[in-house]
């Protein structure tokens, strides 16, 4: 073959090879600018004004601002042990009244049930026959007192009535304290019919969270029949692992979040570190006070804990948004932004710390943009449904 024909042959085999790498680089490009432009019409949602009015979106400027990185530790809910109480009797006997039920508020010394007891009753009768005794022995001795002054009796006589009241004071205070031991009181004008009743009360004021009795039912010393709590404080026992004890100290804010309130978190203090390590898990207790006026959190919650200042650097500006912001979809984190009137804009974005209410973002959004932070989970919802009718179609 000649050299000239070669040469046309490899210009014919160039013109081909262009032709289609050409052609499959439009189709490419092509693709790749649909896809941008179906990516675009489904991360838009635009909502009616009427639509708008019923959702009561917040929104919050992006910022650079000063975060503390957070120590994140998982932790529980527990009742203040001063503040927490189980009640029962102690005696045998059987339930003749109960006063409360479960959520009912009641004071320290409210009644919560009545029970009858043959071991009370006993008591009873020896503190009356004990007061009655020692009644009889004062007024022998006054009288002997008297009759001494008037040199109508012997000292003799004296010292035996007063020895009859040291018995009879001595008989009266052990019948006291025995009705006081069995959890009764010691009127003796107590009416005949409740002569073996003993009333249990509230040691503490706070909430009845659990009941375990009912009228007639035999009890026994030693079991629960009513629990109480004061729910307006509670304490997180949070576990932080030795390796972390360093970066906690007392004072420190910490954010709490449960998950029956995703959307909220709540605020305290670490008010104690344990002294001692758990030589199974390798880490120790530290304690925060959880105020609770509305009585939302619960005993025995499990929670998440965020102890704010525990790194040794200072605090670093980054952009940051509340975490409330921050959405979920297709396994990719997502934020809302505010583009116009009705108009939203689903943002990619990848987080970094977290600071309180307050989290890093790394990229997705820019300072100045607005964004949707309470109710982001609203336009999530409006977003999908979009989505899936769009699919339909």
């Amino acid at each position: 073959m000649s050299i000239t024909r070669r040469l046309f042959s490899l210009l014919c085999l160039g013109l081909v090879a262009l032709l289609f790498f050409g052609c499959g680089g439009a189709t490419e490009e092509g693709e790749e600018e649909a896809e941008a432009e179906r990516e675009s019409i489904s991360d838009r949602v635009q909502l009616t004004p009427e639509a708008l009015s019923h959702l009561s979106l917040e929104y919050v400027v992006a910022e650079e601002t000063a975060l503390e990185p957070t120590l994140k530790v998982s932790a529980e809910l527990m009742p203040v042990p001063d503040r927490h109480a189980e009640v029962g009797t102690l005696v045998s006997g059987r339930i003749a009244q109960v006063h409360v039920n479960v959520g009912d508020s009641v004071d320290a010394g409210t009644p919560l049930l009545d029970v009858d007891s043959p071991e009370v009753g006993r008591a009873r009768a020896e503190f009356i026959r004990a007061s009655a005794e020692l009644e009889v022995a004062r007024a022998a001795a006054a009288r002997e007192e008297q009759l001494l002054e008037q040199r109508a009796t012997s000292k003799r006589e004296v010292e035996i009535a007063q020895g009859a009241l040291k018995t009879a004071r001595a008989r009266f205070s052990a019948a006291q304290a025995l009705l006081a031991t069995l959890g009764a009181s010691g009127r003796p004008e107590t009416a005949p019919e409740k002569a073996a009743r003993v009333v249990l009360t509230s040691p503490v004021t706070g909430t009845v969270v659990a009941r375990d009795a009912h009228v007639g039912r035999a009890v026994e010393p030693g079991g629960t029949l009513v629990e109480i709590v004061d729910l307006s404080e509670l304490w997180l026992l949070a576990d932080v692992y030795e390796r972390d004890l360093r970066l906690v100290a007392e004072g420190q804010d910490v954010q709490v979040s449960v998950q029956a309130y995703p959307d909220n978190s709540f605020g305290g203090v670490v008010d104690l570190i344990a002294g001692t390590i758990d030589e199974r898990t390798r880490a120790a207790k530290v304690r925060v006070v959880l105020a609770n006026p509305d009585g939302r959190l619960r005993p025995g919650m499990f929670a998440t804990a965020r102890i704010s200042g525990t790194h040794d650097h200072e605090p670093q500006r980054a952009l940051a948004i509340p975490a409330s912001a921050v959405q979920t979809i297709d396994d990719h984190r997502a934020v809302f932004v505010r583009l116009g009137d009705g108009l939203f804009e689903l943002r990619r974005v990848h987080t970094g710390e977290r600071a309180g209410n307050q989290v890093e973002v790394l990229n997705g959004i820019a300072p100045g943009d607005e964004v949707v932070a309470d109710g982001s989970f609203l336009l999530k919802g409006q977003l999908l449904r979009s989505t899936l009718a769009e699919e339909d179609e």
